[in-house]
């Protein structure tokens, strides 16, 4: 809750999950793929980090999905894209 805390006491208007490798150091790892959340306006910490945890399970499946079937693209910048299932030249 520390966080959700923080975000809605920031004033940020977005949130959301973030899917990344695991490294050495706490929260350093390539990222993966990330979900924005909107922060409303009477947003409770509990609310906020009830909207960011249904995100987080949707973009999970996702992003293992695409890891195991080999979907998952790396631009030459280094940003992550999931190619879709069904149209391989479209991408999320």
């Amino acid at each position: 809750m520390k966080v959700h805390k923080a975000v809605i006491a920031s004033g940020a208007r977005y949130s959301g999950p973030t899917i990344h490798f695991v490294d050495e150091h706490y929260d350093t790892g390539r990222i993966l793929a990330q979900r924005v959340v909107p922060v409303l306006a009477n947003d409770t910490a509990e609310e906020l980090a009830a909207r960011v945890l249904h995100e987080e399970h949707q973009l999970y499946v996702e992003v293992m999905a695409a890891l195991c079937e080999d979907r998952l693209i790396w631009r030459e910048d280094g940003v992550p894209l999931i190619q879709n299932r069904e149209n391989p030249n479209e991408y999320s």
